[in-house]
């Protein structure tokens, strides 16, 4: 297969209009080293050693489309949380987590003529059931990626939606949603996408990407065995692809998807965003890999 489609994919929404909508999130790592289990007491005792602050959430999905796309407007929710990890400074493995939550004054601005609105559901309260059981009327095209996490215990399902244009969840939250934890998941995706989503895709960590098209299923193999940092890689592989499934083949939007999910476990935190001069770059390097991925 060749990567020529996929690129020019990528081109076609230079001049898009996009708004990118969901939940306000700050990031904090706190790098700590452990210093073994405490002799008394059931924790484990470690030493502060610095931070980092990233913008996450919707503003971090909008920042992965701005080298993309012409024109990217945020509209956050109400409702600002504040995750704390504390972060194994030499392994950069996450021990411990703690959210803090705000209400926060949100002045959304009107926009006309967008060619794609997407929702980054993190379940945070940005996004209610009634709002979503409306959101697609008088929307054109609707992208929508819900996360199932330990804040919103497993309620903040793709089931919320009765309909989209495009959806983008991971394999643990599709299982969920469809209440089928061992089947098939070409089942679990037929399942949920009937109905609600002619173009489905199920992210699957090291084993890649499945896409449902209009009745098809589609796989994609991952292109990294090397991680510094899951975190967002999900959220890069929606975020980016996105807009390119107004117009784009399942068998492009995979490899695009894959590649920028790649591309994001290779950043910590939020440091950075999946850039479209990167992506590019990767397709091609890559490109006799990726000719047989799909």
């Amino acid at each position: 297969m060749s990567i020529e489609s996929a690129l020019a994919l990528i081109e076609s929404v230079k001049d898009y209009r996009v708004v990118v909508a969901g939940d306000a999130i700050i990031d904090e790592y706190h790098y700590v080293i452990p210093l073994g289990k405490a002799a008394k007491e059931h924790l484990i005792p470690m030493r502060y050693v610095n931070k980092e602050v990233f913008e996450g959430g919707v503003v971090a999905a909008a920042k992965h489309l701005r080298t993309f796309c012409k024109e990217v407007t945020v509209w956050k929710g109400a409702k600002e949380t504040r995750k704390v990890r504390m972060v194994d400074k030499n392994y950069l493995r996450k021990l411990a987590e703690i959210h803090y939550e705000q209400n926060v004054f949100v002045e959304n601005e009107p926009k006309e003529d967008v060619d794609v609105v997407i929702l980054a559901d993190f379940g945070h309260g940005a996004i209610s059931a009634k709002e979503a059981a409306h959101y697609h009327e008088g929307v054109d095209f609707l992208a929508v990626s819900t996360q199932t996490n330990s804040a919103n215990i497993g309620f903040n399902l793709i089931t919320k939606y009765p309909s989209a244009s495009y959806i983008v969840i991971d394999e643990p939250e599709a299982r969920l949603a469809a209440a089928d934890q061992d089947g098939h998941l070409e089942d679990v995706i037929h399942k949920l996408a009937h109905g609600r989503c002619e173009r489905f895709v199920v992210t699957h960590g090291r084993h890649g990407a499945y896409g449902y098209d209009h009745g098809k299923f589609f796989h994609c193999k991952a292109f990294t065995d090397l991680v510094r940092d899951t975190m967002g890689a999900g959220d890069a592989f929606f975020a980016v692809t996105a807009p390119m499934a107004k117009t784009g083949s399942m068998k492009d939007l995979l490899l695009i998807g894959n590649a920028a999910g790649a591309l994001k476990t290779q950043i910590v935190g939020h440091r950075a965003s999946v850039t479209k001069e990167a992506l590019v770059a990767f397709l091609k390097m890559e490109h006799k890999e990726i000719a047989h991925a799909v």
